[in-house]
Formats: C-alpha cells, sequence, structure tokens
C-alpha cells in the first residue's frame, strides 16, 4: 500500500492500490512517515499519484506531519497532486499550508 523511497535526505512516500486517504489507512502512513520528518533538514515528498480521495482523517495525519516537519525544520511538499484533491485542499482551507511541487 505505501512505499518509502529513500535517496541522501530525500524521501518519496508514494502510494499503490489505494484511491483514498482514510481512517483506514492513516495509521499505517502515520507510522512510517512521520519518524522521518523528525529528523532535521529531511525532505519528504508526498506522491499523489493515483490518489482521488482525504477525507478528514486523512488530512489530520497530513496535518501531523505537516507539524512535525516544521518542528523539526524538514521539507514536506506534495507532488502529483489530482485536481479533486487540489478540491479538496482548498474546500477545506489548507491551500496556504500544504505545498505542491
Amino acid at each position: 500500500m505505501l512505499t518509502v523511497d529513500h535517496l541522501r535526505n530525500k524521501y518519496i512516500v508514494s502510494f499503490y492500490n489505494v484511491s483514498k486517504l482514510n481512517i483506514l489507512n492513516t495509521a499505517e502512513i502515520e507510522q512510517k512517515v512521520l519518524p522521518i520528518v523528525t529528523n532535521p533538514g529531511t525532505q519528504l515528498l508526498i506522491n499523489f499519484s493515483g490518489i482521488n480521495f482525504i477525507d478528514s482523517a486523512g488530512f489530520e495525519t497530513l496535518l501531523k506531519i505537516y507539524r512535525a516537519s516544521r518542528i523539526n525544520n524538514s521539507t514536506f511538499k506534495f507532488m502529483n497532486v489530482s485536481d479533486e484533491i487540489k478540491k479538496l485542499i482548498k474546500l477545506v482551507e489548507l491551500e496556504h499550508i500544504f505545498e505542491i511541487a
């Protein structure tokens, strides 16, 4: 479901066979991704290719990762974001929080 590719201090998180970030998969995301951004100076990219929906639990998890990255001076960005996800981010008024690469 979730893969993490690592090259030096840059990490790319990708999803396979998943189209939604929701309550069913947020625990795995937190478990695998939060430790990455606790390392100062780390660059984290979340690859949203194939993701077309995020529920409140998904946004809560993304905000936890964002906060942890800010505390630890890490970089946290989204990539390959669909128009549907961009609309959801804007709808929940988080377009000024999350950075899309």
